[in-house]
């Protein structure tokens, strides 16, 4: 099967060039915005924890929509309300009820929309494509992430935050149509997953969150105080970093295809752990700093391409992806929220980025292992 050969999955390619844009261009301003708002950054990071924490709690209402609804619906409803998170976060001026509300909303819409959204594409792609389609998706997302920063960090720079935001908003609820033109999906209405599935979904994200605590959230708010808090130079920065995210990320996908997806794991998390330690040591100089966002662009396709090609295989394979994603989802907000938590700590403790960014490191071995471990019986 080529890579564009499923028209059912060209529409998930629609809505992911779409969401990407949306992701790049105002998920990853979100927090840094909030630090030009005059909010700390101990604060902002305690507030990315609480919104991780709180997720765990919103995702049991999951469930009882899609048997609602369906999961195509449910995926659009999740879709609406991220849009909805925009508006609000352009008004935020400091700490206070709009940022509970925003807090609360994005808690709430986050945690249906990547639950369903992972489900959908497990259910919508083929076993023996998938490393394929995961890399066109990290393609798209890696091209998306060019442009997307580019012009959100002059929106923002020129305009009002509504108007930036505005535009992500647009972006995000146009998403949603691609996947109205899709089939619906079914969802087993009862199915028991075995405790050793349960366990395994739960790990493996649980060391990612714990990676993307201190790679992405730290990190972002990290780059964005060493450039001065502009937000031209940071927008200009994650641009940079998506032009070299675009280079090679459709190849890894067909070594997966090809029965080489350990192999493939192997160099995905080699090359992200190379990536965390140089923003470990880079981050206090700007250059060093953009240097070390740009190899972990480089990095990225070939981790992200391996990472979810494993898990939405995995997910197929179980009772039901829906349920799997619940679980899985649940350990990566766990280890997201701790490892924001710490980065709060250390922070306020008066230490500089470095620790923080060294639990990314950590969490990197951390997650090879699970991964490694899920091998282990085909081997």
């Amino acid at each position: 099967m080529g890579y564009f050969s499923s028209r059912a999955f060209n529409l998930v390619y629609v809505h992911a060039a779409l969401q990407a844009f949306a992701s790049y261009g105002g998920e990853a301003f979100a927090f840094v915005y909030l630090l030009s708002a005059g909010i700390p950054a101990p604060v902002v990071l305690l507030a990315i924890a609480a919104m991780f924490g709180s997720r765990m709690l919103f995702r049991k209402l999951v469930l009882p929509l899609v048997r609602r609804v369906g999961l195509r619906r449910a995926l659009v409803v999740a879709v609406l309300a991220e849009a909805a998170t925009y508006p609000i976060l352009s008004q935020i001026t400091g700490t206070g009820w709009l940022l509970v509300v925003y807090l609360a909303l994005w808690a709430m819409s986050s945690s249906l929309y990547w639950t369903t959204y992972h489900s959908y594409v497990a259910l919508m792609g083929d076993n023996h494509a998938r490393g394929a389609q995961t890399s066109v998706m990290e393609t798209i997302g890696m091209v998306m992430g060019i442009g997307a920063p580019a012009v959100t960090g002059l929106l923002l720079t020129v305009f009002d935050p509504a108007v930036a935001f505005g535009v992500v908003a647009l972006a995000m609820a146009l998403s949603a149509v691609p996947v109205l033109l899709g089939p619906e999906l079914a969802v087993a209405d009862r199915a028991e997953m075995p405790p050793e599935t349960r366990r395994a979904a739960r790990l493996i994200l649980f060391a990612d969150g714990l990676r993307s605590g201190s790679f992405h959230f730290t990190w972002l708010i990290a780059l964005f105080l060493t450039l001065g808090s502009s937000f031209a130079a940071f927008g200009g920065a994650m641009a940079l970093t998506g032009l070299a995210g675009a280079i090679g990320a459709l190849f890894l996908g067909r070594a997966i295809d090809l029965g080489r997806g350990l192999g493939a794991a192997r160099i995905g998390f080699a090359v992200l752990t190379v990536a965390a330690v140089a923003r470990m040591f880079g981050w206090p100089v700007a250059g060093l700093a953009v240097a070390a966002n740009v190899a972990a662009a480089l990095a990225w396709p070939l981790y992200a391409t391996a990472f979810n090609a494993r898990v939405y295989t995995l997910a197929r394979q179980s009772t039901c992806p829906l349920r799997f994603h619940i679980v899985a989802e649940g350990g990566w907000d766990l280890g997201t929220a701790l490892s924001c938590l710490v980065a709060a700590a250390l922070l306020q403790a008066g230490f500089g980025f470095h620790l923080p960014l060294a639990v990314g490191v950590l969490a990197c071995g951390l997650g090879y292992w699970t991964i490694a471990r899920s091998f282990a019986p085909a081997r």
